[in-house]
Formats: C-alpha cells, sequence, structure tokens
C-alpha cells in the first residue's frame, strides 16, 4: 500500500468464516465513510474453516485489503503482526466476530480530523500509531491484550470516550468464551488449558487479582463461584510465573478505562468530536457495575451522575 494511507484497519483473525465476510464489509463501509485513504490488515493465524481462503480471495479483489499469515494462537501476536504490516497514521482496531453499525464511520471522521494524541474509546476504538509506539504496542498476551494496550495509551495520551451502546454492532456481538473456543482445535481438555491461558494472560493485561475477577462473577452461584477461585487461584500462580509482568499504575488497568472513560464522559469532551449522535452510554454488566462502586473513588465521587451515562447490559 502507498505511505499516502492515513487509516489502517488492524484485525487479528482464525476461524471466523461464518462472520468474516459481513465484519470486512462493515470495515469497508465505514472506511468509505470517513474520507481518508484506508487500508484493512487482517493478520491470520492458522484457520481451518475456510476463513484464509476467504480472506485471500477477498484481498485479490480488492488491493485495500492485505493478509498476513502467521502460526500463532495468540491474539497479541496477531494484533502486533497486523499493526506492524500497516501503514496508517491512525489505527482502528476490530474483531472479525463482529460487524459494526455505520455510524461509527462519522464517529472516526471527527476523530481523525481532531489530530490528537488521545484515543477514541467506543464500541470501536481509534489510536494514533505514535501513541502505540510510544507506549511499546501490543503485547504477546493470549487474552487481556486490548486493556494492556489501552491503559498505557490512556494514562499517556488520554482518552476521548463516547461509547453508544448501539445496538446493530451489540447485538451481533459474541461472549469472549466463544471467540477463544475458535482458537482450539481437539479436546474438553485443550479447550480447558486455553480458557486457563486466557485468565492467566487477563490477570497480566489487566492487573487483577482472584478478588477482582471473583467479584465480576459475584451473581454466579455458590457452587460456581467456589470452583471459579479455585481456577483463578491456579491463573494467578500461572501468571506469577509468567516472563511478561503487567504495567502497574495507581489501579488495575480496567480501572485505568473505566474510570478515565467515566472522567470524560462527566467533563464532556464528546463534544470536542462535534456532530449530532445519540447520547453516550456505556454497557455494564451488573457485577461490574457493582464492582466499580466498591472500588472506584470516582464512581463515588460522581453519585448520581454516573446513571446518565451507564446503561446495563442485559
Amino acid at each position: 500500500m502507498p505511505e499516502a494511507v492515513e487509516v489502517s484497519f488492524c484485525a487479528t483473525n482464525l476461524n471466523t468464516r461464518d462472520r468474516l465476510g459481513a465484519s470486512l464489509d462493515s470495515i469497508f463501509h465505514l472506511g468509505a465513510t470517513i474520507g481518508r485513504l484506508f487500508e484493512v490488515v487482517v493478520a491470520d493465524g492458522p484457520s481451518t474453516d475456510g476463513a484464509r481462503a476467504l480472506l485471500d480471495s477477498r484481498a485479490a479483489a480488492d488491493a485495500r485489503l492485505r493478509v498476513v499469515p502467521h502460526a500463532q494462537r495468540n491474539r497479541g501476536y496477531g494484533r502486533r503482526m497486523a499493526f506492524e504490516a500497516s501503514h496508517g497514521s491512525v489505527i482502528v482496531p476490530f474483531d472479525t466476530s463482529l460487524s459494526y453499525a455505520p455510524q461509527y464511520g462519522e464517529l472516526l471522521a471527527r476523530y481523525i480530523a481532531l489530530d490528537i494524541d488521545a484515543m477514541l474509546f467506543s464500541e470501536i476504538c481509534a489510536l494514533r500509531r505514535s501513541a502505540i509506539q510510544a507506549v511499546g504496542g501490543w503485547r504477546d498476551l493470549v487474552g487481556g491484550e486490548d486493556i494492556d494496550l489501552y491503559a498505557r495509551v490512556i494514562e499517556r495520551f488520554g482518552v476521548i470516550a463516547y461509547p453508544t451502546a448501539g445496538r446493530e454492532s451489540q447485538s451481533r456481538n459474541i461472549g469472549s468464551f466463544e471467540r477463544q473456543m475458535r482458537y482450539v482445535p481437539g479436546s474438553p481438555f485443550a479447550r480447558g488449558r486455553r480458557i486457563l491461558t486466557v485468565v492467566r494472560d487477563q490477570m497480566i493485561g489487566a492487573n487483577y487479582t482472584v478478588a477482582d475477577l471473583m467479584a465480576f462473577n459475584a451473581s454466579k452461584p455458590l457452587g460456581r463461584r467456589f470452583l471459579y477461585r479455585l481456577f483463578f487461584t491456579l491463573a494467578a500462580l500461572r501468571a506469577r510465573a509468567s516472563p511478561l509482568k503487567p504495567y502497574r499504575f495507581d489501579r488495575n488497568n480496567y480501572l485505568v478505562l473505566r474510570e478515565e472513560t467515566l472522567r470524560s464522559l462527566l467533563e464532556g469532551r464528546e463534544a470536542r468530536l462535534g456532530g449530532s449522535g445519540p447520547p453516550p452510554c456505556l454497557l455494564l454488566t451488573d457485577d461490574e457495575i457493582g464492582y466499580l462502586e466498591a472500588r472506584s473513588a470516582l464512581w463515588k465521587e460522581a453519585g448520581p451522575r454516573v446513571q446518565e451515562f451507564v446503561g446495563r447490559k442485559t
């Protein structure tokens, strides 16, 4: 791709054949909306469901799409490979399991026009290449790779948050467990080991403790919570032994993301984006809300104002 490319939509992919076409269609629609030269870069692991063939076919038909093959079943590695193969000064990470509502094209266009280092946090995010490089980029984490990066960018460069809870994108979302299972061939044992690795890396990427993860599952039945505690404790032991260590701030990285998102909304930073659209709305689970009410000083300080910006996931 020529150096004139301004925006790079980057993704890692593995075994998403049933959703990949719709996801790419939505991304190319967003690209057509932003009014800038763009490329789409997808790092594909060893897909076995026909996803690679679909990517190769689409890339042969449209030079704006490039495929970066690799052999790692690792989301952080894949995101890093896509980023390193891209050329844009603005990076828009996306998930090939998701389709994105057309409204995000206008949002991205307004963010790009601001030409700022602060990242855009919404159902689709955007970051400056220079900001990603300044904080060290994506690390080779199986899970939690995005929050690991976003917390570093936010702490150094800030955030403009404009979550809109778009029904079109939300309704097409699939759970993280299902997405991770696309990375796992074979037996239930292999799947269990994969989830243990995901939780280990989430603990590294978000700097979680066992107590944090238990709080996110506070509404689960007692028996399941007992099993979760054993599982999370084992994951924590593996995290402690990992050569990759958490980036530590004055709070865990989940709190960095959620508190700074709320701070942005309380200050009305989304007004800098201009335009008109739905009011900001950050969807959280009841357990997440309970966790933030207990752990976040900003959440407590904001009091009833939180309800202006936060909705409950159903």
